[in-house]
Protein backbone atom coordinates (compact mmCIF):
# COMPACT_ATOMS: atom_id res chain seq x y z
CA UNK A 1 0.00 0.00 0.00
CA UNK A 2 1.71 3.48 -1.40
CA UNK A 3 0.67 6.49 0.92
CA UNK A 4 1.42 9.91 -0.93
CA UNK A 5 2.54 13.11 0.99
CA UNK A 6 1.93 16.21 0.06
CA UNK A 7 4.42 18.17 1.22
CA UNK A 8 5.74 22.04 -0.15
CA UNK A 9 8.44 21.21 -2.84
CA UNK A 10 11.78 20.73 -0.60
CA UNK A 11 14.59 22.39 -2.62
CA UNK A 12 18.01 21.80 -2.46
CA UNK A 13 18.33 24.06 0.69
CA UNK A 14 16.31 24.12 4.16
CA UNK A 15 17.01 26.07 6.83
CA UNK A 16 16.84 23.40 9.60
CA UNK A 17 15.21 24.62 12.61
CA UNK A 18 13.99 21.98 15.19
CA UNK A 19 10.03 23.36 14.25
CA UNK A 20 10.48 21.72 10.57
CA UNK A 21 11.95 18.93 11.92
CA UNK A 22 9.12 18.15 14.34
CA UNK A 23 6.66 19.14 11.96
CA UNK A 24 7.16 16.64 9.40
CA UNK A 25 8.37 13.66 11.77
CA UNK A 26 4.48 14.41 13.35
CA UNK A 27 3.17 14.04 10.41
CA UNK A 28 5.08 10.94 8.84
CA UNK A 29 4.27 9.44 12.55
CA UNK A 30 0.77 10.47 12.15
CA UNK A 31 0.46 8.43 9.13
CA UNK A 32 1.78 5.34 10.11
CA UNK A 33 -0.64 5.91 13.41
CA UNK A 34 -3.13 5.88 10.93
CA UNK A 35 -2.35 3.47 8.21
CA UNK A 36 -0.32 1.02 10.18
CA UNK A 37 2.69 1.53 7.75
CA UNK A 38 5.96 1.28 8.50
CA UNK A 39 8.27 4.30 8.03
CA UNK A 40 10.20 2.33 5.54
CA UNK A 41 7.23 2.32 2.88
CA UNK A 42 7.11 5.73 2.43
CA UNK A 43 7.98 7.68 -1.07
CA UNK A 44 11.98 8.13 -1.20
CA UNK A 45 11.03 12.03 -1.30
CA UNK A 46 9.68 11.59 2.41
CA UNK A 47 12.59 9.47 3.24
CA UNK A 48 14.76 11.52 1.64
CA UNK A 49 13.49 14.94 3.24
CA UNK A 50 13.54 13.10 7.04
CA UNK A 51 17.31 11.61 6.40
CA UNK A 52 18.49 15.22 5.84
CA UNK A 53 16.52 16.71 8.54
CA UNK A 54 16.75 14.48 11.05
CA UNK A 55 20.99 15.22 11.65
CA UNK A 56 20.80 18.46 11.48
CA UNK A 57 18.07 20.14 14.34
CA UNK A 58 19.22 22.61 16.28
CA UNK A 59 20.19 20.96 19.18
CA UNK A 60 23.39 20.04 17.71
CA UNK A 61 24.32 22.77 16.71
CA UNK A 62 24.95 26.12 19.18
CA UNK A 63 22.60 28.23 20.42
CA UNK A 64 23.24 31.40 18.70
CA UNK A 65 23.38 29.57 15.56
CA UNK A 66 19.57 28.11 16.86
CA UNK A 67 18.49 31.46 17.74
CA UNK A 68 15.07 32.48 16.07
CA UNK A 69 17.00 34.51 13.05
CA UNK A 70 14.41 36.21 10.91
CA UNK A 71 14.74 34.43 7.58
CA UNK A 72 12.77 35.62 4.27
CA UNK A 73 12.67 34.17 0.69
CA UNK A 74 12.32 36.19 -1.97
CA UNK A 75 13.00 36.57 -5.68
CA UNK A 76 15.97 38.02 -7.04
CA UNK A 77 15.31 40.19 -10.66
CA UNK A 78 17.11 36.98 -12.25
CA UNK A 79 14.31 35.24 -11.10
CA UNK A 80 16.11 33.18 -8.83
CA UNK A 81 15.20 32.78 -5.00
CA UNK A 82 17.22 34.33 -2.64
CA UNK A 83 17.16 33.72 1.24
CA UNK A 84 17.30 36.47 3.31
CA UNK A 85 18.65 35.83 6.84
CA UNK A 86 19.06 38.31 9.37
CA UNK A 87 21.51 38.04 12.30
CA UNK A 88 22.26 40.54 15.27
CA UNK A 89 26.15 41.54 15.30
CA UNK A 90 28.68 38.54 17.10
CA UNK A 91 26.12 36.20 16.53
CA UNK A 92 26.66 32.93 14.72
CA UNK A 93 24.78 32.94 10.91
CA UNK A 94 24.17 29.43 9.66
CA UNK A 95 23.75 29.42 5.77
CA UNK A 96 22.31 26.05 4.82
CA UNK A 97 22.72 24.03 1.36
CA UNK A 98 22.08 20.64 0.50
CA UNK A 99 21.93 18.53 -2.39
CA UNK A 100 18.95 15.85 -2.46
CA UNK A 101 20.30 13.85 0.45
CA UNK A 102 23.62 12.24 -1.48
CA UNK A 103 26.66 11.71 0.22
CA UNK A 104 28.98 14.52 -1.38
CA UNK A 105 32.00 13.97 0.90
CA UNK A 106 33.72 13.38 -2.65
CA UNK A 107 31.95 16.40 -4.38
CA UNK A 108 33.07 19.76 -4.73
CA UNK A 109 31.08 22.66 -3.56
CA UNK A 110 32.27 26.54 -3.27
CA UNK A 111 30.47 29.26 -1.40
CA UNK A 112 31.46 32.90 -2.60
CA UNK A 113 29.68 36.18 -2.17
CA UNK A 114 28.29 37.71 -4.98
CA UNK A 115 30.30 41.52 -4.39
CA UNK A 116 32.31 43.01 -7.08
CA UNK A 117 35.08 41.21 -5.56
CA UNK A 118 33.26 37.67 -5.30
CA UNK A 119 35.57 37.10 -2.08
CA UNK A 120 36.05 33.30 -1.11
CA UNK A 121 34.12 32.45 1.92
CA UNK A 122 34.61 28.64 2.15
CA UNK A 123 35.59 25.97 -0.61
CA UNK A 124 35.05 22.17 -0.30
CA UNK A 125 37.59 19.82 -2.80
CA UNK A 126 36.94 15.76 -1.90
CA UNK A 127 37.86 15.84 1.05
CA UNK A 128 39.85 19.32 1.70
CA UNK A 129 38.89 22.63 2.47
CA UNK A 130 40.36 26.07 3.43
CA UNK A 131 40.48 24.42 7.19
CA UNK A 132 42.86 21.81 5.89
CA UNK A 133 45.00 24.59 4.98
CA UNK A 134 44.03 24.88 1.32
CA UNK A 135 44.63 28.57 -0.02
CA UNK A 136 42.54 30.74 -1.40
CA UNK A 137 39.90 32.02 1.09
CA UNK A 138 39.36 35.15 1.87
CA UNK A 139 41.34 36.76 4.99
CA UNK A 140 38.25 38.52 6.69
CA UNK A 141 36.91 34.78 6.84
CA UNK A 142 39.92 32.86 8.14
CA UNK A 143 39.05 30.51 11.22
CA UNK A 144 35.43 31.82 11.18
CA UNK A 145 33.66 29.81 8.87
CA UNK A 146 32.89 26.02 9.10
CA UNK A 147 31.15 23.38 7.94
CA UNK A 148 29.69 19.99 8.98
CA UNK A 149 31.93 17.03 7.88
CA UNK A 150 29.77 14.45 9.60
CA UNK A 151 27.19 15.48 7.54
CA UNK A 152 28.84 15.06 3.95
CA UNK A 153 27.59 11.59 3.56
CA UNK A 154 23.48 12.99 3.67
CA UNK A 155 24.63 16.28 1.78
CA UNK A 156 24.77 18.90 3.74
CA UNK A 157 27.29 21.91 2.04
CA UNK A 158 25.77 24.47 4.65
CA UNK A 159 28.11 26.84 6.43
CA UNK A 160 28.63 28.80 9.80
CA UNK A 161 30.00 31.74 10.42
CA UNK A 162 31.36 32.64 13.91
CA UNK A 163 30.76 35.67 15.87
CA UNK A 164 28.96 37.59 12.63
CA UNK A 165 30.39 41.41 12.27
CA UNK A 166 28.64 44.07 10.12
CA UNK A 167 31.05 44.05 7.35
CA UNK A 168 30.12 40.80 6.51
CA UNK A 169 26.67 41.74 4.96
CA UNK A 170 25.93 40.91 1.69
CA UNK A 171 25.22 38.14 -0.65
CA UNK A 172 26.22 34.65 -0.57
CA UNK A 173 26.11 32.08 -2.98
CA UNK A 174 26.43 28.17 -2.59
CA UNK A 175 27.17 26.36 -5.90
CA UNK A 176 28.18 23.15 -7.06
CA UNK A 177 30.63 23.50 -9.93
CA UNK A 178 30.77 19.72 -11.50
CA UNK A 179 26.87 18.48 -10.94
CA UNK A 180 24.25 18.37 -13.15
CA UNK A 181 22.26 20.14 -13.22
CA UNK A 182 23.83 23.05 -11.85
CA UNK A 183 22.53 23.51 -8.27
CA UNK A 184 22.87 27.02 -6.66
CA UNK A 185 21.52 28.67 -3.39
CA UNK A 186 22.02 32.86 -3.00
CA UNK A 187 21.62 33.80 0.65
CA UNK A 188 21.36 37.53 1.64
CA UNK A 189 22.78 37.72 4.86
CA UNK A 190 22.02 41.37 7.05
CA UNK A 191 24.16 41.57 10.46
CA UNK A 192 22.69 44.48 12.57
CA UNK A 193 24.58 46.53 14.69
CA UNK A 194 24.18 45.79 18.30
CA UNK A 195 24.94 48.34 21.11
CA UNK A 196 28.46 47.62 22.84
CA UNK A 197 32.08 49.15 23.19
CA UNK A 198 33.96 50.00 20.34
CA UNK A 199 37.30 51.46 19.96
CA UNK A 200 36.68 54.32 17.07
CA UNK A 201 37.11 58.03 17.14
CA UNK A 202 34.35 59.86 19.42
CA UNK A 203 33.55 56.20 21.08
CA UNK A 204 32.77 56.98 25.08
CA UNK A 205 35.47 55.42 27.21
CA UNK A 206 34.43 53.34 30.64
CA UNK A 207 33.24 56.12 33.18
CA UNK A 208 34.84 56.98 35.94
CA UNK A 209 32.46 56.35 39.33
CA UNK A 210 32.38 57.58 42.95
CA UNK A 211 30.30 58.12 45.64
CA UNK A 212 30.15 60.46 49.20
CA UNK A 213 27.98 59.71 52.23
CA UNK A 214 25.36 62.33 52.64
CA UNK A 215 22.41 63.05 55.15
CA UNK A 216 19.97 61.56 52.43
CA UNK A 217 22.15 58.50 51.56
CA UNK A 218 25.16 57.91 49.60
CA UNK A 219 25.76 60.53 46.27
CA UNK A 220 26.75 58.40 43.43
CA UNK A 221 28.54 60.54 40.82
CA UNK A 222 29.49 59.28 37.21
CA UNK A 223 31.78 60.88 34.77
CA UNK A 224 32.31 60.45 31.14
CA UNK A 225 34.85 62.01 29.26
CA UNK A 226 35.72 63.25 25.60
CA UNK A 227 32.45 61.73 23.87
CA UNK A 228 31.16 62.77 20.30
CA UNK A 229 28.69 62.41 19.98
CA UNK A 230 26.28 63.83 23.15
CA UNK A 231 25.86 60.32 25.09
CA UNK A 232 22.75 59.50 26.88
CA UNK A 233 24.13 58.69 30.63
CA UNK A 234 22.04 56.99 33.15
CA UNK A 235 22.73 55.44 36.61
CA UNK A 236 20.94 51.91 37.07
CA UNK A 237 20.45 49.85 40.42
CA UNK A 238 21.27 45.91 40.04
CA UNK A 239 17.64 45.37 38.91
CA UNK A 240 18.18 47.86 35.92
CA UNK A 241 15.58 50.47 36.88
CA UNK A 242 16.43 53.57 35.93
CA UNK A 243 17.53 56.07 39.05
CA UNK A 244 16.13 59.97 38.69
CA UNK A 245 18.84 62.04 37.53
CA UNK A 246 20.15 65.12 35.50
CA UNK A 247 23.29 64.89 33.48
CA UNK A 248 25.65 67.91 33.46
CA UNK A 249 27.16 68.53 30.02
CA UNK A 250 30.17 70.59 29.21
CA UNK A 251 31.33 70.73 25.64
CA UNK A 252 35.38 70.85 24.08
CA UNK A 253 35.48 71.94 20.61
CA UNK A 254 33.25 68.86 19.51
CA UNK A 255 33.27 66.64 22.40
CA UNK A 256 31.36 66.14 25.75
CA UNK A 257 32.03 65.42 29.23
CA UNK A 258 29.03 64.41 31.11
CA UNK A 259 28.84 64.70 34.78
CA UNK A 260 25.62 62.42 36.39
CA UNK A 261 24.66 61.94 40.04
CA UNK A 262 21.96 60.70 41.82
CA UNK A 263 21.24 59.24 45.72
CA UNK A 264 21.37 55.67 46.32
CA UNK A 265 18.86 54.93 49.42
CA UNK A 266 20.19 51.14 50.04
CA UNK A 267 23.05 49.15 49.79
CA UNK A 268 23.69 47.02 46.25
CA UNK A 269 25.53 47.04 43.07
CA UNK A 270 24.80 50.21 40.75
CA UNK A 271 26.34 50.69 36.98
CA UNK A 272 26.43 54.26 35.11
CA UNK A 273 25.70 53.49 31.48
CA UNK A 274 27.01 55.58 28.41
CA UNK A 275 25.14 55.05 25.34
CA UNK A 276 25.80 57.11 21.86
CA UNK A 277 23.38 55.13 19.73
CA UNK A 278 24.59 56.99 16.33
CA UNK A 279 27.94 54.62 16.40
CA UNK A 280 26.11 51.98 18.46
CA UNK A 281 29.07 52.39 21.42
CA UNK A 282 27.53 51.58 24.93
CA UNK A 283 29.94 51.43 27.73
CA UNK A 284 29.23 50.70 31.46
CA UNK A 285 30.93 50.65 34.78
CA UNK A 286 29.81 49.10 38.11
CA UNK A 287 30.37 50.00 41.96
CA UNK A 288 29.05 48.94 44.93
CA UNK A 289 27.37 50.65 47.60
CA UNK A 290 27.36 49.64 51.22
CA UNK A 291 24.69 50.62 53.43
CA UNK A 292 24.45 51.98 56.85
CA UNK A 293 25.95 49.57 59.12
CA UNK A 294 27.47 47.34 56.23
CA UNK A 295 30.62 45.88 57.50
CA UNK A 296 34.18 47.06 56.54
CA UNK A 297 36.67 44.59 55.00
CA UNK A 298 37.86 42.80 57.97
CA UNK A 299 41.52 43.28 59.83
CA UNK A 300 43.22 39.86 59.66
CA UNK A 301 46.16 38.82 61.24
CA UNK A 302 48.37 35.80 62.46
CA UNK A 303 48.71 35.92 66.24
CA UNK A 304 51.37 33.10 66.28
CA UNK A 305 52.28 30.28 63.92
CA UNK A 306 55.10 27.72 64.11
CA UNK A 307 56.69 25.76 61.35
CA UNK A 308 53.55 23.44 61.25
CA UNK A 309 50.59 25.70 61.87
CA UNK A 310 49.21 29.01 62.07
CA UNK A 311 46.48 30.33 64.36
CA UNK A 312 44.77 33.68 62.64
CA UNK A 313 42.52 36.26 63.56
CA UNK A 314 39.49 38.38 62.02
CA UNK A 315 38.35 40.95 63.15
CA UNK A 316 34.86 42.67 62.29
CA UNK A 317 34.09 46.05 63.82
CA UNK A 318 30.84 48.40 63.96
CA UNK A 319 28.64 46.01 61.64
CA UNK A 320 24.88 46.15 62.06
CA UNK A 321 22.98 44.19 61.70
CA UNK A 322 24.81 41.20 63.54
CA UNK A 323 26.67 39.69 60.31
CA UNK A 324 27.92 36.07 59.84
CA UNK A 325 31.54 35.33 59.66
CA UNK A 326 33.49 32.61 58.41
CA UNK A 327 36.85 31.32 57.86
CA UNK A 328 37.47 29.73 54.61
CA UNK A 329 40.63 28.40 52.21
CA UNK A 330 41.40 29.48 49.18
CA UNK A 331 39.08 26.96 47.16
CA UNK A 332 35.85 28.17 49.26
CA UNK A 333 36.01 25.59 51.32
CA UNK A 334 34.45 26.63 55.08
CA UNK A 335 37.16 25.45 58.16
CA UNK A 336 36.25 24.65 60.99
CA UNK A 337 36.70 27.86 63.64
CA UNK A 338 36.71 28.51 67.53
CA UNK A 339 33.35 30.30 69.04
CA UNK A 340 33.15 33.96 68.31
CA UNK A 341 33.55 36.55 70.00
CA UNK A 342 30.43 39.09 69.95
CA UNK A 343 30.45 42.51 71.47
CA UNK A 344 27.55 44.85 71.10
CA UNK A 345 27.27 48.43 71.40
CA UNK A 346 24.16 50.13 70.59
CA UNK A 347 23.09 47.65 68.06
CA UNK A 348 26.65 47.17 66.40
CA UNK A 349 28.94 44.24 66.75
CA UNK A 350 31.97 43.92 66.95
CA UNK A 351 33.13 39.57 66.22
CA UNK A 352 36.69 38.42 66.51
CA UNK A 353 36.64 34.78 64.75
CA UNK A 354 40.08 32.83 65.20
CA UNK A 355 41.19 29.91 63.29
CA UNK A 356 44.22 26.92 63.25
CA UNK A 357 45.49 26.26 59.76
CA UNK A 358 48.31 23.55 58.91
CA UNK A 359 48.77 24.51 55.56
CA UNK A 360 50.16 27.04 53.38
CA UNK A 361 48.22 29.24 51.47
CA UNK A 362 45.71 31.96 51.43
CA UNK A 363 42.82 32.31 53.85
CA UNK A 364 39.71 34.18 53.41
CA UNK A 365 37.78 35.86 56.24
CA UNK A 366 33.93 36.42 54.50
CA UNK A 367 31.82 38.65 56.49
CA UNK A 368 27.79 38.86 55.13
CA UNK A 369 24.44 40.57 56.18
CA UNK A 370 22.10 38.94 54.44
CA UNK A 371 19.53 41.08 55.90
CA UNK A 372 21.34 44.43 53.68
CA UNK A 373 22.55 41.99 51.16
CA UNK A 374 25.98 42.80 52.08
CA UNK A 375 29.49 40.59 51.78
CA UNK A 376 32.52 41.53 52.43
CA UNK A 377 35.90 39.49 52.96
CA UNK A 378 39.68 40.04 52.92
CA UNK A 379 42.49 37.48 52.73
CA UNK A 380 45.73 36.83 53.92
CA UNK A 381 48.93 34.91 52.98
CA UNK A 382 50.07 31.76 55.58
CA UNK A 383 53.98 30.71 54.95
CA UNK A 384 55.11 29.12 57.96
CA UNK A 385 58.29 30.88 58.99
CA UNK A 386 56.63 34.21 57.01
CA UNK A 387 53.58 36.24 57.21
CA UNK A 388 52.72 39.01 55.76
CA UNK A 389 51.51 40.30 59.52
CA UNK A 390 54.55 39.89 62.45
CA UNK A 391 53.00 37.34 64.93
CA UNK A 392 51.63 39.53 68.36
CA UNK A 393 54.33 37.12 70.34
CA UNK A 394 57.15 38.25 68.06
CA UNK A 395 56.33 41.95 68.21
CA UNK A 396 56.09 41.91 72.48
CA UNK A 397 59.17 39.53 72.71
CA UNK A 398 60.55 42.32 70.48
CA UNK A 399 59.84 45.57 72.10
CA UNK A 400 60.41 43.66 76.00
CA UNK A 401 63.62 42.74 74.77
CA UNK A 402 64.53 46.29 73.15
CA UNK A 403 63.68 47.99 76.67
CA UNK A 404 66.02 45.57 78.71
CA UNK A 405 68.46 46.84 76.33
CA UNK A 406 67.85 50.18 76.92
CA UNK A 407 67.79 50.01 80.88
CA UNK A 408 71.20 48.06 80.50
CA UNK A 409 73.00 51.14 78.45
CA UNK A 410 71.28 53.35 81.05
CA UNK A 411 73.03 51.49 84.19
CA UNK A 412 76.05 51.26 82.72
CA UNK A 413 75.95 54.79 81.68
CA UNK A 414 74.68 56.05 85.29
CA UNK A 415 77.91 53.81 86.73
CA UNK A 416 80.47 55.50 84.93
CA UNK A 417 79.43 58.96 85.66
CA UNK A 418 79.78 57.77 89.09
CA UNK A 419 83.36 55.98 89.20
CA UNK A 420 84.40 59.46 87.42
CA UNK A 421 82.85 61.78 90.49
CA UNK A 422 84.76 59.44 93.08
CA UNK A 423 88.23 59.80 91.29
CA UNK A 424 88.17 63.27 90.80
CA UNK A 425 91.12 65.13 92.86
CA UNK A 426 90.04 67.52 95.50
CA UNK A 427 91.47 70.96 95.45
CA UNK A 428 93.47 72.08 98.98
CA UNK A 429 93.19 75.75 97.94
Amino acid sequence: MTIKLSPPPVPCYVEFHRAQSWSLEQRIVSLEQQQGVSRTALPLTEQRILRLLQPWTCCQLSASVCSSAPELRFSHQTGSEVIRKIVKEDQDALLSCALDGRNIAEDVFDWKTDSSSRREVFFYNRGSSYIDGLPGQDAHFKDRVFHFPEQLAVGNASIVIRKTQVTDSGNYTCYFPFHEPKRRVQYELIVEYILKPRNIPGAAQEPTLSFNKTSDGLLLQCVVRGAFPKPRVEWRDSSGNVLPAEPTFTQKDLSFDVFLQATASTSGFYRCVATQEEIHNEVSADTYVPGPGAASEPSLTILDETKDWALLQCLVKGASPKPSVLWKDDSGNIIKSEEPEVTERGGSYDIVLQTTVTKEGFYHCEVTQEDINHRVSAKIKVFFGVSDSPPIGWIVAAVLGAVVVLFIILLLTGRLRCNRRSHTPVSTN
